[in-house]
């Protein structure tokens, strides 16, 4: 059922028939949505669109055949994010492939997708999250700390916030200039407080910090600096303009490709697992991707040091996304280095797929799936790997690959690298 209210769009370019179809899905999944058109090239009207009444969501068209339009286009998205930070774009791409996609988010889409084949359900879905983060922002008002110049809410001495790239109930995320270093980073912001969950917050916070600066390796996110102010923690790392494994899904990936983030995504965990670290929270959103596509762990906000006691948690408490639990962190039983490769391997099937093994209207669903639902099949184009893929995604512990460097010697001459 739609909700009684609707977001506030403003798309800009495209021809009349895009349009008039992006206006038709819109406004009959939310009947009072507002969407306000405007063409492309021309600023000084955009402009003060964007100032009557920011939208919750502006929506770029782009034809990437026609280079000079695309960059027009690309050019204005990031006059108008440097006018408003917290703008969450979109950009609809005709015949855009993966170097489309690193420029659209390079210049600061929150989102990518390819009009061939972009369904009703995929465009409701991408408004849906940036009106959701709209609302959430409006909810939070200045709870973080007294308006900063910039409008953010945040201020945090040494550092000039850009925007914001992500926010949780746990922290907000910015994209962020470092005085002293000269160069951007991102700055994860904490709100302190004196309650039960807070300070839990507040401990998780100080263990990810702790967790990630203890391992210098080129897999692991370099962290800059900690810091505690009186109203929120904060934590500034390093910042990876080429997006996170989650954008590059957006786009089919070949088989050769998929072994090569396996292996390498495998390559990352023997790191952390060799200092005695379990991630518990792998998922494409917390893999970043270098300009050579080497992938970095980051968010080990939910990680523990395999040796603590507290590496079972409790019945009911849910631990990282439930579409990609392992069975054992569904169930509330203690967790090791094979935790973190079932959640390999549930990535692993969607790297080759498209598509996440399991689906379903709530978590619970989706998580009883993860604990008796049988590995899935892959497709005849790619059956050649479901032996990999059994492996790293079976229900029972003792079946999967024991650590990451027993898959790694599995792998071994199969994996072609991507250039």
């Amino acid at each position: 059922m739609a909700d009684a209210t609707g977001p506030n769009l403003l798309v800009v370019g495209g021809d009349p028939k895009r349009l008039q179809w992006l206006t038709h899905h819109v406004t009959s999944h939310w009947p009072d949505a507002q969407v306000t058109t405007a063409p492309a090239g021309e600023s000084a009207s955009l402009n003060r669109l964007l100032a009557e009444r920011p939208p919750d969501a502006l929506i770029l068209q782009a034809d990437f055949a026609d280079e000079a339009a695309a960059s027009t286009v690309l050019q204005h998205m990031t006059q108008m994010l440097r006018a408003q930070p917290a703008l969450y774009c979109i950009v609809l791409a005709d015949n855009g492939g993966e170097v489309a996609a690193v420029r659209v988010f390079k210049s600061g889409a929150k989102d990518y997708l390819p009009l061939a084949r972009i369904s009703r359900d995929q465009l409701l879905g991408a408004i849906t999250a940036a009106w959701s983060k709209r609302r959430a922002a409006a909810q939070a008002g200045n709870a973080l700390s007294p308006p900063s110049a910039d409008g953010s809410g945040v201020e945090v001495p040494g550092y000039s916030i850009l925007k914001e790239i992500a926010t949780s109930n746990f922290s907000q995320v910015f994209l962020a200039r470092s005085e002293r270093l000269r160069r951007n980073v991102v700055l994860k912001v904490m709100n302190r407080g004196e309650s039960a969950r807070e300070l839990d917050d507040a401990e998780r916070f100080q263990r990810e910090y702790e967790i990630i600066s203890s391992i210098t390796h080129r897999a692991i996110a370099e962290i800059y600096d900690f810091g505690s102010l009186p109203r929120h923690l904060y934590l500034a790392m390093e910042y990876f303009p080429c997006g996170d494994l989650r954008d590059r899904l957006r786009n089919p990936m070949s088989v050769d490709e998929s072994l090569y983030y396996l292996r390498s995504i495998a390559e990352a965990l023997r790191v952390i697992h060799v200092f005695g670290i379990l991630h518990r929270d792998l998922k494409p959103a917390n893999v970043m991707l270098r300009e050579d596509n080497s992938p970095v762990l980051i968010d080990f906000g939910l990680a523990r040091r395999s040796m603590d006691d507290s590496t079972t948690t409790g019945i009911g408490q849910v631990l990282g996304s439930p579409f990609y639990i392992s069975p054992e962190q569904a169930q509330g039983q203690r967790v090791d280095a094979r935790t973190d490769l079932y959640s390999l391997g549930v990535m692993f099937y969607e790297m080759l797929t498209g598509q996440r093994p399991y689906a379903g209207r709530s978590a619970l669903a989706i998580m009883r799936q993860h604990t008796a639902s049988p590995v899935p099949i892959l497709p005849e184009s790619t059956a050649a790997q479901q032996p990999l893929l059994d492996r790293l995604m079976s229900k029972h512990q003792n079946s999967r690959y024991a650590s990451a460097d027993e898959l790694l010697a599995d792998l071994g001459p199969m994996v072609a690298a991507v250039a």
